[in-house]
C-alpha cells in the first residue's frame, strides 16, 4: 500500500523533486489500493489516476491538463474520505488536500 505520508511530501515537495518514474509507481500502487476498495467514488479516482499516468509519460507534458487532473483528484479523495470511517480516512483527507493545494 503506497504511503500517505510518503505520497503528501512528495506533493507539498513539488513535482520537479518527484520523478517521472517514482511517479508512475506511486500511481499504481494507489490504483492498486483503490481498486480494491468497494466505496463510492474510488472506480473514478482510479480512472483519474489512468490518466494522470498517462499524461506525465507523454513525450510532451500538457502541465494545464495535469494540473486540473490532479485539482480533480484533490477533490474527488477529500470527498471520498469525507464517506469513509476506517482509520485512514483523516490521512486521505489531508491528501486529498495537499492535491488540492498543489493544482
Amino acid at each position: 500500500m503506497p504511503q500517505f505520508a510518503a505520497t503528501i511530501k512528495h506533493i507539498e515537495d513539488g513535482v520537479k523533486g518527484f520523478t517521472i518514474s517514482a511517479a508512475v509507481k506511486n500511481i499504481e500502487g494507489w490504483e492498486d489500493t483503490l481498486g480494491k476498495l468497494d466505496a463510492p467514488g474510488a472506480k473514478t479516482i482510479v480512472r483519474d489516476l489512468e490518466k494522470l499516468k498517462k499524461l506525465i509519460q507523454a513525450e510532451t507534458i500538457d502541465g494545464d491538463a495535469v494540473k486540473a487532473l490532479i485539482g480533480k483528484l484533490g477533490k474527488e479523495t477529500v470527498t471520498l474520505a469525507g464517506k469513509a470511517d476506517t482509520k485512514n480516512a483523516e490521512r486521505a483527507k489531508q491528501l486529498g488536500e495537499a492535491l488540492s493545494s498543489a493544482a
